[in-house]
């Protein structure tokens, strides 16, 4: 530990990295294996390995979503909370607030727009037709159809609106996301705003208050982002309290290998249960019982502490997962270093571009690789003789090598991509945004620069650059204040 009492939070990038990982996993498993989010193939047929608890958690997705949820609390509260509670600076805690609400929105807006817009280039000229044709639902449901061209521009400026507005984006459906982030960021700054004057124990109650409401709420994705994101900043406010770390350095031998193993297997055990047919396997039913509470004689699901009546069980067991992970690492020097291989730092640095790029490539290039890129030959189906609808035929996969070819492919190209998008991409819209800051923030340390005070006409610039009162055209009073 630092002598500020801080230790290194260098796992945060590297807990990206994992989840950067996780993403990719649980789409490749949606778009060519989706069995993987059953207990079994089917009803009374043995698991597969990776259907099994806690190894099928990287493959049936939803963690990865909290996961970033809880890294936005915990980043946008740390360096303010530093700035306020280790520095006794809140004035300065608070520009730093502002200017991090400032940028949030175009760092997300403007490479999450670039992503849209190579996405539609790609359908005018029909990337996206064998994804279109092939037999995986899930493939073609996050796949842009066929529209003419003009249609299609009208389609992309809707979906670059309707990202921020309603989450959907029809050239990039990965990107549903964005919004809800976008906006739990803003909570985060929200609460920072409302809480930084406040002492230390009482900013706790507030965070702890906060992730409960969202914990009893059983409106839609509370669960996934508002009690993450409150328990990111509670956990940035006990970084940053010597005591705490004082706590943990002390006992981090048993709070490793004791209790952190403890919260990841009981977290891992809920957060195993699986998207659909609990009723396949024994440990999924029973898991199913006691987190479900269903009436005798197939009556409503009674619900419980942890997945209250009302709620999304995927969502909530998936979280619950999250909290115990996240307070595992928080206490766990050990883990924390895990996460600061280098490796995972570099996984984590890239996160942001791989989640906007890998959707695109698995509809293309991995597509293509599994099911041939032309998407033919098909045909749409017709209406029988007595004017019933006929069954659609797909595109079937080539062979099972095939879609590992794929996996390695699609792997590669998505993190060169994601290499190229930072060194290129990314850096740009970065430098927009600074420059955008530099516009709209005064940079002269004083609360008011000399540009803000000119604007307001109390003062101006001379020519050698002081500044100097600019009288009244309009008042002889001056011993009055200004009005």
């Amino acid at each position: 530990m630092s002598k500020s009492g801080q230790r290194n939070i260098k796992w945060v990038e590297g807990l990206r990295g994992v989840t950067s990982v996780l993403v990719i996993s649980t789409h490749v498993a949606r778009a060519l294996d989706f069995a993987l989010f059953w207990p079994a193939d089917k009803k009374d047929a043995p698991p597969r390995l990776m259907q099994l608890p806690y190894l099928r958690i990287p493959y049936q997705g939803r963690i990865g979503v909290p996961i970033f949820a809880f890294l936005t609390g915990f980043v946008c509260a740390y360096k303010p909370l530093k700035l306020a509670y280790q520095q006794g600076n809140a004035p300065a805690s608070l520009q730093s607030v502002a200017r991090s609400a400032f940028r949030r929105p175009p760092r997300l807006m403007l490479p999450a727009m670039i992503a849209t817009f190579i996405s539609f280039v790609l359908s005018c000229f029909g990337a996206y037709t064998a994804a279109n044709h092939c037999d995986s639902f899930w493939v073609r449901f996050d796949a842009p159809d066929y529209k003419p061209f003009r249609q299609n521009v009208r389609r992309l400026f809707k979906s670059l609106l309707t990202t921020w507005t309603s989450t959907d984006n029809a050239f990039d459906r990965h990107q549903w996301a964005m919004r809800p982030l976008l906006i739990g960021a803003f909570q985060v700054y929200v609460v920072l705003a409302a809480t930084i004057g406040m002492r230390f124990r009482y900013r706790l109650l507030i965070h702890v208050m906060l992730i409960f409401y969202w914990l009893f709420n059983t409106a839609y994705l509370t669960e996934t982002f508002g009690a993450n994101l409150a328990l990111g900043t509670l956990l940035a406010e006990l970084a940053q309290h010597r005591p705490t770390q004082n706590f943990i350095t002390a006992h981090q031998r048993i709070l490793t290998f004791v209790i952190a193993p403890i919260l990841l297997l009981i977290g891992g055990w809920v957060g195993s249960y699986p998207q659909e047919h609990e009723d396949w396997a024994e440990w999924s039913q029973t898991l199913h019982n006691h987190l479900m509470n269903p009436e005798p004689e197939g009556g409503d699901n009674l619900g419980s502490m942890l997945v209250p009546a009302g709620s999304n069980a995927h969502r909530r067991t998936s979280a619950f997962f999250i909290y115990c992970t996240a307070i595992s690492i928080f206490i766990s020097p050990a883990i924390q270093k895990l996460l600061s291989h280098r490796l995972l730092l570099w996984l984590g640095h890239h996160s942001f571009a791989v989640y906007l790029v890998h959707g695109t490539l698995l509809r293309t290039v991995a597509i293509w690789v599994v099911y041939g890129i032309t998407g033919q030959p098909w045909e749409k189906a017709g209406k029988n003789e007595d004017g019933s609808e006929q069954v659609q035929e797909w595109i079937k996969p080539k062979s099972r090598s095939h879609k590992l070819l794929a996996i390695m492919i699609f792997t590669t190209l998505t993190y060169m991509a994601a290499w190229a998008w930072m060194k290129w991409v990314d850096t740009a819209c970065a430098r927009a945004t600074q420059w955008l800051e530099n516009k709209v923030f005064d940079t002269s340390e004083d609360d008011e620069g000399k540009a803000g005070l000119a604007e307001k006409g109390y003062s101006h610039a001379n020519g050698n650059g002081s500044l100097t009162t600019r009288p009244s055209q309009d008042r002889t009073d001056k011993s009055q204040p200004p009005p």
